[in-house]
């Protein structure tokens, strides 16, 4: 019996050293937020927590618009993407790669619409996630009733963001807040 205990100990001695290994080989050394990348993925919009956005209003040419309209217009239109650039303190490569890719998951959260981030890229210790704005606040809206209701920019007010990130070796996920405010251009 004493015999099994020991093997026992051993297999999670075992499971304890490779898992901490490979957590911190993978372990986050920056996050930061940013709506734009470049080829080689460095960050060429950098954003901070509170940011004012402004839009061209001459760019949103519906007449009588609902917010669903404004969803869409920052969508098709303004192209307004959420991200962030996440660098990690060692690479990866071949199955781990692919076991990496499989496992990490990155979501925007704006009031009880969450989403999965659209765009991922991946480098061999970079990866950047980014969302479009207009699916995520068209998807709240549609869920608090709004969609259809006429749209002032005014009205919108602050949109608190959640960016909830997912790593493959990390216990807990990655959380960050950020409040974006949007205005017309004067």
């Amino acid at each position: 019996m004493n015999y099994f205990f020991q093997q026992v100990a051993r297999f999670f001695i075992l499971i304890f050293f490779s898992s901490s290994s490979y957590c911190s080989r993978k372990e986050a050394v920056t996050f930061q937020f940013c709506d734009n990348f470049n080829e080689s993925l460095a960050c060429t919009e950098l954003k901070t927590e509170n940011d004012l956005v402004f839009l061209e209003r001459a760019k949103f040419k519906k007449e009588n618009p609902t917010y669903e309209d404004f969803g869409n217009f920052l969508y098709f239109t303004a192209r307004e993407t959420p991200g962030f650039r996440l660098e990690f303190s060692k690479s990866w490569n071949g199955t781990e790669r692919e076991l990496f890719r499989s496992q990490y998951n990155a979501y925007l959260v704006y009031g009880s619409a969450k989403e999965r981030m659209e765009g991922n890229v991946y480098q061999p210790n970079v990866v950047v996630s980014f969302h479009y704005l207009g699916a995520l606040l068209k998807e709240e809206f549609r869920h608090s009733g709004i969609a259809k209701n006429p749209f002032q920019i005014e009205d919108l007010g602050p949109i608190g963001l959640t960016y909830i990130v997912e790593v493959p070796g990390l216990v807990v996920p990655i959380t960050r807040e950020r409040t974006i405010r949007l205005q017309w251009k004067p």
